[in-house]
């Protein structure tokens, strides 16, 4: 068995561990034992096993949630574009998501699932704000590809800043969303993850399906013309699942940032290019890491708990400027440009 197969292999392992420890630490740490007994059991007969089902568990199912799309999201994006700088976070996908929501809730009132379907046409208009911006700032002569991200950067403050403005007009209703806009994984949006995780469920098997033409895309469009893939189509559908995906993660929890930035950077070296291997160990992967970000949030600064969503900003921050030293910054790309 090669490395890549050991890997990937191994990588279910690494979430099952993760999934257990998120499950088992905490302000009161329970057995293993119990976790396991009381999850095949599905009954709570003792409040530490009513913690352990309707606290640490829905908790745990939408890290991994979260996780697993915005990862595979992130891989998608950054192959399409052949920008590695893009994910969610950073092409306006996530706040346009997040003000739709905030928006929906304070000028219309809406409820829960409405609450959804903004989110999904906020991610769409926040993408799509970027690329109009990016188109202005003169794309086509960027072959590295910044004035995407910059544009990106930008759509996204503005956004962000919308967003601020609807939750100081109204101090009574601000306290229900500050959790939200910072991204909150917490038990009480369970219902949410009951609502919509359908949707990243079709989205992720989309992207499965596409997983071979994607990669015969990446190839170059010579490549995929010749096997029949049809790359126009392919890739719309493509980043059409994808804004789905990490859009929905918005639904639930708000803006869990840098995770779909952050995994495919450390996997490609692991497993490849090829999206038949990238997208699978993605998911496993963002998965696990947004456990662990989430129980590192949750007891790492005791007695007071950080919203893993500023945890995950703090980590893909540095992440980010190592990120662009590489890819822009070093004095090979520097002469390549």
């Amino acid at each position: 068995m090669n490395n890549r197969l050991l890997f990937l292999a191994l990588t279910p392992c690494v979430l099952a561990f993760a999934l257990l420890a998120h499950l088992t630490f905490g302000a009161t740490r329970f057995p293993v034992s119990e976790v396991i007994e009381t999850l095949i059991r599905q009954q709570a007969d003792t409040f530490e096993q009513s913690v352990i089902l309707y606290q640490r568990l829905p908790r745990a199912l939408i890290a991994i949630y979260v996780g697993a799309t915005t990862a595979v999201a992130g891989a998608v994006l950054q192959g399409l574009t052949r920008n590695p700088l893009a994910s969610p976070s950073t092409l306006g996908i996530n706040a346009g998501a997040m003000l739709f929501v905030i928006a929906g809730a304070y000028l219309f009132d809406l409820g829960m699932e409405a609450q959804g379907i903004a989110a999904l046409a906020g991610g769409f208009g926040g993408f799509f704000a970027c690329l109009l911006v990016a188109r202005v700032a003169g794309r086509r002569n960027d072959p590295r590809g910044l004035a995407l991200i910059l544009a990106g950067t930008l759509v996204s403050m503005l956004l962000v800043g919308l967003t601020n403005a609807f939750l100081l007009s109204d101090p009574a209703r601000r306290a229900d969303f500050l959790g939200f806009v910072s991204g909150n994984i917490n038990h009480v949006y369970a219902d949410r993850l009951a609502a919509f995780w359908w949707i990243g469920a079709l989205a992720l098997t989309v992207l499965a399906i596409l997983a071979r033409p994607l990669t015969l895309i990446l190839l170059g469009a010579e490549k995929a013309a010749s096997a029949g893939v049809p790359a126009t189509f392919v890739s719309r559908l493509a980043l059409i699942s994808a804004m789905l995906a990490s859009s929905s993660a918005v639904a639930i929890c708000g803006p869990i940032g840098f995770v779909g930035l952050i995994v495919p950077h450390l996997l490609r070296p692991l497993v490849g290019n090829g999206f038949a291997r990238l997208l699978p160990s993605a998911a496993l992967t963002g998965a696990a890491l947004c456990l662990a970000a989430d129980l590192a949030a949750r007891e790492a600064f005791q007695p007071f708990n950080v919203h893993t969503g500023l945890l995950m900003d703090l980590f893909g921050g540095l992440v980010f400027v190592v990120i662009v030293k590489r890819y822009y910054l070093s004095p090979a790309r520097r002469e390549l440009s």
